[in-house]
């Protein structure tokens, strides 16, 4: 185990209702090769040594059955569980504010990324000790234009842009304060690094995999069940 203040805790966000993928199921919890969702992604996380504890953050009205069906895919007494809130950002203050107090850094990661691998995780566990702020990013392939009314209004040079993954890793104290302002002002933003931009503070990067990607839609569900039962890997690691 880690030292006093230098405890690493995995928030993993699976409170959303997944509208966008049209399933009376929420996407976090649809089966992939025999097990839900949020399993897959739970498991680089529990197996990691550098991981001392997970929070998982579930929709409310979740609490009473995911729980049980968790635990006993993943015995030990590593995971806990909070409710989440109305918008992401409010599921990930109410998970911070659980954190034990011997919390020295967290990842936040969202619990429909599957395919965050091991190296990654200590990769960002290092950095973030020296950082205090690290996200990964994969940079963007396509050329982007900006468009209003379904015409081109501007081709946006591309060699500066990135796509913002998870898991993000912040300083606990640091993210925890930054949580607890926005609430405060009623300020709502679409990743944990953009509350820090807001604030003033320094964000650093590290280029991942395009691999690493959401699953939002149908088509990125498919993606994904292929991936995972074509690869061996996955089902061991």
């Amino acid at each position: 185990m880690n030292n006093k203040k230098n405890q690493i805790v995995a928030i993993i966000t699976a409170g959303g209702s997944g509208k966008r993928l049209k399933s009376k199921t929420k996407k976090q919890f649809l089966e992939i090769a025999g097990r839900p969702l949020i399993s897959w992604v739970i498991e680089p996380f529990y197996l990691h040594p550098m991981i001392d504890k997970i929070i998982i953050s579930l929709p409310e009205d979740e609490m009473n059955t995911v729980p049980k069906k968790i635990s006993n895919e993943f015995p030990k007494a590593k995971i806990s569980f909070s409710a989440g809130g109305k918008e992401r950002q409010d599921s990930v203050y109410n998970a911070l504010m659980l954190c034990p107090e011997d919390t020295g850094y967290v990842l936040i990661h969202d619990g429909v990324r599957p395919f965050i691998s091991q190296n990654d995780i200590t990769v960002l566990c290092e950095t973030v000790k020296k950082k205090k702020a690290v996200i990964p990013i994969t940079k963007i392939k396509n050329t982007i234009k900006e468009i209003s009314n379904k015409k081109i209004i501007k081709t946006i040079p591309r060699e500066n842009l990135a796509e913002a993954l998870t898991p993000q890793a912040f300083e606990y104290e640091l993210i925890k304060s930054l949580h607890k302002k926005a609430k405060q002002e009623n300020l709502y933003f679409t990743d944990d690094a953009a509350i820090l931009e807001h604030y003033g503070f320094l964000v650093h990067t590290i280029e991942h995999s395009s691999i690493n990607f959401k699953i939002t839609d149908s088509f990125d569900l498919k993606i994904a069940k292929i991936i995972i039962s074509n690869n061996d890997e996955l089902r061991i690691r």
